[in-house]
C-alpha cells in the first residue's frame, strides 16, 4: 500500500493506523548514553532558570533601595518640621515698655518753683544762667546741687521771666539775697575764685518803676531798692574831672528824682 493510501485495494478493508511506540523507533537498551537529540531538550531549560534568579535578586534590590530612601525621607521630614516651630520661641513683644518709662519724667518737668522769696526786691550773686528752651528742671536741680557741692550758701534757683528786673528767657542759679548791692558785692570777691563768670544782679519782681531802680542799683555802689536817696546827694552841676567822677561813684544805688 502507498504511504498515503487509506484502504487496501484488493479487499478494501481500512488500514489501521500505527501506533506510536512502532513511530518513534525501536526502544533503546539499557545502559545506552542518551542521543544527541534526547539532551539538546533537556538541557534548554537551564538558561530560563538562571534569568529567573537573576530578576528575582534584582526585584528584591529595587525594593530595599525604594524603602531605604523613603525612611531617608522621613527622618529629613522631621528634622526640617522641628525648625520652624523653634523660630517663633524667639519672638519678645516688648513695644510698649519704652513708651511707659518715657511718659513718666514728662510729667515730672511741667512745673518749676522759683526759690526766690515771693515779694522780695534786692541783690543777688547770679552764679549762671541755663536757657530756659531746652532746659529741663532736674537740669536746673543738677545745677544747683553742683554750686553747693562747691561749698555755695543759700544756692536757688529762679525764672529770669517771673522777675521785670531780669531779661526774659533763662534759669538764674544765684547765692543768698541782699537788700544792699554792697552786701552781694562782699560775697561775690568769695564766689569768683569757684565761679569766675558771677556777677551781682538786682532782683525785683514789682512793677516798671521797681524794675528800673533795680537796674540802677546793680549799677552804682550802696543803697537800698526800697529806700531810695534824696536828690540832693547828686553832684553839683559845676564840679568836673576827677572830683565830679569820685562823687559819682559815691552815690547811692537809688535816687529820688521827684
Amino acid at each position: 500500500m502507498a504511504p498515503d493510501q487509506r484502504y487496501c485495494l484488493e479487499c478494501g478493508e481500512r488500514r489501521t493506523p500505527m501506533s506510536s511506540v512502532l513511530l518513534g523507533g525501536p526502544p533503546q537498551r539499557p545502559g545506552a548514553g542518551p542521543s544527541a537529540a534526547a539532551v539538546a531538550p533537556a538541557s534548554a531549560p537551564a538558561p530560563v532558570d538562571g534569568w529567573q534568579r537573576g530578576s528575582t535578586l534584582t526585584v528584591i534590590a529595587g525594593v530595599g533601595v525604594l524603602l531605604l530612601a523613603m525612611g531617608v525621607g522621613v527622618l529629613i521630614g522631621r528634622s526640617g518640621a522641628t525648625k520652624p516651630g523653634a523660630a517663633p520661641q524667639q519672638v519678645i513683644s516688648v513695644a510698649s515698655t519704652p513708651a511707659t518709662g518715657t511718659s513718666a519724667p514728662a510729667a515730672a518737668e511741667t512745673s518749676f518753683t522759683d526759690d526766690w522769696p515771693s515779694g522780695t526786691s534786692g541783690f543777688t550773686v547770679q552764679l549762671k544762667t541755663l536757657p530756659q528752651s531746652g532746659t529741663t528742671v532736674s537740669a536746673v536741680e543738677a545745677a544747683k546741687t553742683a554750686a553747693a557741692a562747691k561749698g555755695v550758701k543759700g544756692v536757688g534757683a529762679l525764672k529770669s521771666e517771673d522777675f521785670t528786673s531780669l531779661p526774659a528767657g533763662h534759669y538764674v542759679i544765684y547765692s543768698g539775697v541782699y537788700r544792699r548791692k554792697a552786701e552781694a558785692d562782699r560775697a561775690l570777691a568769695g564766689l569768683k575764685r569757684s565761679f569766675p563768670g558771677a556777677s551781682v544782679v538786682a532782683v525785683s519782681n514789682g512793677s516798671a518803676g521797681s524794675a528800673g531802680a533795680g537796674a540802677a542799683g546793680a549799677a552804682g555802689g550802696g543803697g537800698s531798692l526800697s529806700k531810695p536817696a534824696p536828690a540832693s546827694v547828686l553832684p553839683s552841676p559845676g564840679k568836673k574831672g576827677k572830683t565830679y567822677e569820685q562823687e559819682s561813684k559815691n552815690l547811692p544805688n537809688v535816687v529820688s528824682t521827684g
